[in-house]
């Protein structure tokens, strides 16, 4: 209900402004929300995506976005101007200071997905929450829902190979070229997931604070567990549950194998096949029973 009536409140109260040619500029108490092209169904579902978000922080962490922030849809990245300097060229969305965030990726229909992830980046700027940027960008894709099938084959190969980055050094993901960053961001959502399972998401607003303690200070008050030893444990469950992806860097084992996976595959196949003659035998000799009872 209180949705609904923020909506209509933004229908009826939004001020609409043709920036310059086909740009688009929508305000909403606290928001402004800008598009490079005359796009206002996407500015009204970032609106609405927003108001779910600020929902959704308040419950899982205890912090709100209701700060003055400014929304950017680029359709044509060169839009971004003099920011292009800090955007890495993998990059498909950025969030500055908790007052702005930038979308310019090639692929729209992740936009709003994208937003997500920007948006909880602001969240922390605006409550002024130092937390590393591996669990900053793990919550990120958390809260956006990302994580794809790539992550993991990327992930478990880099475990077999014991190419895996140390957390700390992620703190630099920006500078990394597209094969490590999206490495880092695999390993920086994972470490984040193992966080959550070992001490429950009971634990993120106490975590997610700003206070006097340093994060290393407050991560051993909440969770009992220094950092290193935490990142020593999660090393230790990733090396648990890709282990198979060890077996595959072993030269040839795959090839010596085969004979006797393509022999237990037909002998698999075979025995299934008798059964189903079983079954249909045993149910030809069966008389008509009532499927249904009153």
């Amino acid at each position: 209900m209180l949705q609904r009536l923020s909506i209509l409140l933004f229908t009826i109260l939004l001020l609409v402004n043709i920036v310059s040619g086909q740009a688009l500029q929508l305000r909403a108490g606290n928001f402004t929300l800008s598009s490079d092209k005359s796009d206002s169904t996407l500015l009204k579902q970032a609106l609405q995506l927003i108001h779910i978000e600020q929902g959704s922080y308040e419950m899982k962490y205890g912090l709100k976005l209701e700060k003055a922030l400014g929304v950017h849809f680029y359709y044509d990245k060169e839009e971004l101007g003099a920011r292009m300097h800090a955007v890495p060229y993998w990059s498909a969305g950025i969030a500055k200071a908790g007052s702005e965030v930038h979308i310019y990726g090639r692929n729209r229909s992740q936009w709003l997905s994208i937003l997500k992830h920007e948006l909880f980046h602001a969240l922390l700027g605006q409550n002024e929450v130092n937390v590393p940027v591996w669990l900053n960008e793990g919550l990120a894709q958390w809260q956006a829902g990302q994580m794809d099938w790539g992550g993991f084959m990327e992930l478990g190969t880099a475990t077999a190979r014991g190419k895996l980055i140390p957390l700390v050094d992620l703190d630099v993901i920006l500078s990394f070229n597209h094969k490590r960053a999206s490495l880092a961001y695999g390993q920086a959502l994972d470490a984040t997931r193992f966080l959550m399972n070992r001490h429950g998401e009971s634990i993120l607003p106490y975590l997610l604070r700003a206070d006097e303690l340093s994060f290393r200070e407050r991560f051993l008050a909440e969770s009992g567990e220094d950092l290193i030893d935490f990142e020593i444990e999660w090393r230790e469950n990733m090396e648990t549950r890709f282990w198979f992806f060890k077996i595959s860097q072993i030269p040839g084992i795959l090839w010596a194998f085969s004979p006797l996976i393509v022999i237990l595959a037909w002998f698999l196949k075979r025995r299934r096949g008798k059964k189903k003659i079983q079954e249909w035998e045993q149910e030809e000799n069966k008389q008509d029973e009532p499927k249904y009872f009153a």
